[in-house]
């Protein structure tokens, strides 16, 4: 196993992938954060978040976004919830500790 940080990755296919698990784990968790909450703390709007999350099942909207727009939101998320660390499992698969 070894740990995942999304400024390493440059694929922004992959980083929305991350992105849509990781907000999935964060609205799962015990602390029940919603993207309208994690919009509202990063002062970024919740649009964003969803369209972010969501290029790699729409890859038409690729050339407006970039790889260093998703370190951007990571950052800002995992600022405000850094106990919460990404691996990727032998396996290839990845698993969030809360």
């Amino acid at each position: 196993m070894k740990r995942i940080y999304p400024r390493q990755i440059q694929d922004k296919f992959y980083l929305s992938r991350l992105l849509e698990q990781y907000l999935q784990i964060l609205a799962e968790s015990p602390m029940h954060i919603q993207v309208k909450a994690l919009a509202y703390d990063a002062d970024i709007p919740e649009p964003v978040f969803h369209r972010m999350a969501a290029l790699h099942r729409n890859p038409e909207d690729a050339p407006n976004i970039e790889a260093n727009d998703y370190h951007i939101l990571f950052s800002n998320i995992l600022f405000r919830y850094p106990t919460v660390r990404i691996w990727e499992q032998n396996d290839g698969s990845v698993f969030f500790e809360l």
